[in-house]
C-alpha cells in the first residue's frame, strides 16, 4: 500500500512540476533572473529525480525478490539521484559563469 501511495504522490506533485519546468514554465520572478536553458535543465533534473523515486516502489509492486531488487535498485536509484544533482549543479554553474562573462552596464 505504501509503495502505491508513494508512486501516486510523486506522480501527482513532482511529475507535473517537472513537465512544466521542462517546457520552460517558471514563476515570473525566476524567469526574469534565470536563463531559459537553466529552467529546462532543472526540468530534466526533476524528471530524473522522479524516476529515481519511483524505481524502488515499482520493483516491489512488480513482485521482484527483495534481496535481488535491493541489490539492483539501490545503485540505480543512487546513480539517478547523483545524475540529477550533477544536472542541477551544472546548470547553476553555467548560469553563474555566463553572468560573469557578460559585461556589466
Amino acid at each position: 500500500m505504501f509503495d502505491l501511495l508513494l508512486i501516486v504522490g510523486f506522480s501527482a506533485f513532482a511529475l507535473p512540476l517537472a513537465i512544466a519546468t521542462l517546457r520552460g514554465w517558471a514563476p515570473h520572478r525566476i524567469r526574469r533572473r534565470t536563463a531559459r536553458w537553466v529552467i529546462r535543465v532543472r526540468g530534466v533534473a526533476l524528471l530524473v529525480l522522479w524516476t529515481s523515486a519511483v524505481v524502488v516502489p515499482l520493483s516491489r509492486l512488480l513482485g521482484a525478490d527483495p534481496e535481488d531488487s535491493a541489490f539492483l535498485t539501490f545503485p540505480a536509484q543512487f546513480g539517478l539521484m547523483m545524475f540529477a544533482a550533477g544536472l542541477m549543479c551544472g546548470a547553476q554553474l553555467g548560469e553563474r559563469f555566463s553572468r560573469q562573462a557578460t559585461p556589466a552596464r
